[in-house]
């Protein structure tokens, strides 16, 4: 009888989308956690039946995957993304600080909250672990490219990423004008090259008229 229930309510309850079910999943998760994230509470909070999730879902299981894939293709794949488009050194680096500054692009929330969720879930751990490697071999890759050593870049690399990180981790907080007075140190500590006062002045300069767009 529940079975040809579900079934009736899958048919007449699809107006929802599956993107509908993954943005109100995100907001549980980056709230209170992936074991709060439940169908029958996310269904409550959608002011629809459960037959309308599993219109889009297998279930629960399906839809972690799909939390995973969304914070896969927010936070790796544009990192990847600029870092490929790249034409020199300074357009690499600086692109990719625009990235991690910009939380419409990087999102450190969902990154954390991920986090979260792996270290109660070691198959997540694993997956994490490879997002961690792939985002470093995108930015050694990228260095390479740069005419840097292999073992150079990975190292950068790894310095480059992992700082970064820690500013989420440890919630640094510091007014983004005094992080562009340390742009050419970081630069050359990340690079070991002295930036292009130009290029560091046009970053600089989109960076205040986003700030003060907003």
């Amino acid at each position: 009888m529940e079975l040809l229930s579900t079934r009736a309510e899958k048919k007449r309850d699809p107006q929802l989308t599956r993107d509908d079910w993954i943005v109100a999943a995100l907001h549980v998760l980056l709230k209170e956690g992936v074991e709060h994230v439940q169908i029958t509470r996310l269904a409550r909070e959608l002011n629809v039946t459960r037959g309308s999730f599993y219109w889009h879902f297998a279930g629960r299981d399906d839809l972690l995957k799909a939390l995973l894939a969304e914070w896969r293709a927010r936070n790796t794949g544009i990192m990847i993304e600029v870092l490929e488009h790249a034409p020199n050194l300074e357009a690499g680096i600086l692109d990719l600080f625009s990235v991690w500054v910009d939380h419409s692009k990087f999102d450190p929330l969902l990154d954390q909250a991920v986090r979260d969720w792996a270290r109660r879930d070691g198959e997540i751990q694993k997956t994490v672990t490879q997002e961690d490697d792939d985002r470093v071999e995108a930015i050694a890759s990228f260095l390479r490219g740069q005419a840097y050593e292999p073992v150079d870049a990975f190292i950068r690399a790894r310095v480059i990423y992992f700082t970064q990180l820690s500013y989420y981790a440890l919630s640094v907080s510091e007014p983004m004008e005094t992080r562009m007075e340390y742009l050419a140190a970081y630069f050359n500590c990340f690079t070991g090259r002295t930036i292009d006062a130009e290029a560091a002045q046009v970053f600089k300069s989109r960076l205040a008229a986003k700030e003060a767009a907003q």
